[in-house]
């Protein structure tokens, strides 16, 4: 079966960078984000939330919506972009690693939900030990706000498939959310469901790819 993949789709949040959601959960409600508990889910946001991983509105609109939902015009932008970055709790190093060696084999993409504040984080130096932003470790990343969709809507898939011209059933994808692996299935992908804690780098000699 696996000899056939060509391509390896990675979510990012849960499955490449490690997620703590109670993390944000306290940022936010520390800076004074009423119900933040009503916006973020484990998977995919809600209300402006979502607007700001859908592309529908900017950092500087999503950033005035939240200070008025919030009832305080004083929140710097730093302070809420942080409530986002509490989300992330790290890249186990041997995934850095991993990428790399994957690159020699196969396409490598990733396919996210996320948001500017977040992508600011990882298109910078701070992203890896070594200094390289996440776009020197796929050869493209695809990321919800940027193409209007956010997982598991079935036009974000239609649009890599186009994009990336990828064939499903030649694609390994790796998701932590259960609805964006049942989409995935429905469109033909090879796919895995991952636990955050789990070594990937098994997955891929189990199924003779590495």
């Amino acid at each position: 079966m696996d000899k056939k993949i060509k391509n390896i789709l990675f979510d990012f949040g849960g499955v490449i960078i490690s997620l703590n959601k109670q993390n944000a959960l306290d940022r936010f409600t520390e800076i004074g984000f009423p119900n933040i508990e009503e916006y973020l889910g484990e998977f995919r946001q809600k209300g402006i939330f979502l607007e700001y991983e859908e592309g529908k509105i900017d950092p500087e609109n999503f950033y005035k919506e939240f200070r008025r939902l919030a009832n305080k015009e004083d929140i710097p932008s730093e302070d809420i972009d942080s409530g986002w970055l509490a989300f992330l709790i790290g890249i186990p190093p041997y995934k850095y690693d991993l990428l790399k060696e994957l690159r020699k084999k196969y396409n490598v993409y990733l396919l996210s939900n996320t948001n500017p504040s977040v992508m600011a984080w990882a298109n910078s130096k701070d992203f890896s030990p070594e200094g390289l932003p996440i776009g020197d470790f796929f050869d493209k990343c695809y990321v919800s706000y940027e193409i209007g969709h956010a997982k598991p809507d079935r036009e974000i898939f239609d649009f890599i498939i186009e994009d990336s011209k990828m064939i499903p059933a030649e694609t390994l994808f790796f998701d932590d959310g259960k609805a964006n692996i049942e989409i995935g299935q429905k469109l033909g992908f090879e796919t895995y469901l991952t636990n955050q804690d789990e070594d990937l780098r098994k997955v891929f000699v189990d199924r003779g790819l590495l």
